[in-house]
């Protein structure tokens, strides 16, 4: 990553549901996240409005973007965020685990394991940060 502020660029979004414990509609935005003018990340962020004690969970697909670039750059990353008492936070997840992991946009998904202590998540908290602040749909998990 350069000095430049990370940016982010809103793409779509997706309403599906209901719920079957809270009968809520739970909500998907995505979009990209740059550095500059290069694309680090593809991310989806998805959570039930309403639903009490649910997180939300930023999956992000890291890698080369662009004409020039293929999938076996690309890895997906998965974080829950959650709001504790001592303010937001996040958390690595399994990416495995998520739809994410299943996607042609990437070659592999990281486990928990693989990415704590590394590059990796220096630069997913840094995303999730900058889509956390930014992203004009997720006000609401800002009140």
């Amino acid at each position: 990553m350069s000095e430049n502020k990370l940016t982010i660029e809103t793409s779509g979004e997706n309403t599906f549901g209901p719920c079957d414990c809270c009968g809520e509609m739970t909500k998907r935005v995505w979009g990209f996240v740059y550095d500059a003018d290069v694309a680090l990340a593809a991310y989806f962020v998805e959570w039930t409005p309403g639903h009490e004690g649910s997180s939300t969970v930023f999956d992000l697909i890291v890698g080369r973007w662009g004409d020039d670039a293929d999938t076996s750059t690309r890895k997906a990353v998965s974080l829950e965020f959650r709001r504790l008492e001592t303010g937001p936070a996040f958390m690595v997840i399994d990416a495995r685990t998520r739809t994410v992991a299943n996607s042609p946009l990437i070659s592999s998904a990281f486990s928990r394991e693989e990415v704590i202590g590394t590059e990796t998540a220096t630069l997913a908290f840094s995303i999730c940060d900058v889509i956390y602040l930014e992203e004009p749909r997720l006000a609401g998990l800002r009140e």
